[in-house]
């Protein structure tokens, strides 16, 4: 099984600069996929999804892209990483132990950031909180039988 990097980008246009990118840094043409997509999501739905599951500030426009990228080296992900940086990457997911045929869904890698995004957020233990107290107030002598008057 391989790993899948996977990342978000601004917009749809920039599909074939990344996929060129990724092809001269060395990633075959099976070796990735660019999810396009013909019906437009409101960048609204998108950008409250985005911040509800990643708790940041990104507001995401109409046609924003996915792309994931098959990696079985070291070297290859530093060079998908350099490629996703290079044209400005929104966010990077890094799905280790995944097949590749799964991952043509992206229904799919959306479920696994979701269930991350939730596995990642706990409930905090219960927490006792005790009021302030005046302390001792009277001077305390310990093995000292004979008191000072």
């Amino acid at each position: 099984m391989a790993s899948i990097i996977t990342g978000l980008f601004e917009s749809q246009s920039q599909s074939h600069q990344i996929g060129q990118d990724l092809e001269n840094a060395g990633i075959q043409n099976q070796d990735y996929i660019i999810y396009l997509h013909d019906e437009k999501i409101h960048k609204e739905i998108k950008t409250s999804i985005w911040q509800y599951f990643f708790k940041d500030k990104t507001k995401l426009e109409d046609d924003s892209l996915v792309v994931s990228v098959k990696v079985k080296e070291p070297e290859q992900i530093e060079k998908v990483k350099e490629v996703f940086g290079k044209n400005n990457c929104i966010h990077q997911n890094y799905f280790d132990h995944i097949k590749f045929r799964d991952a043509k869904s992206l229904d799919f890698l959306q479920k696994i950031v979701a269930l991350r995004a939730r596995a990642e957020i706990f409930n905090s233990p219960h927490v006792n909180y005790r009021g302030q107290s005046a302390g001792i107030n009277s001077e305390v002598n310990f093995g000292n039988t004979e008191v000072e008057s």
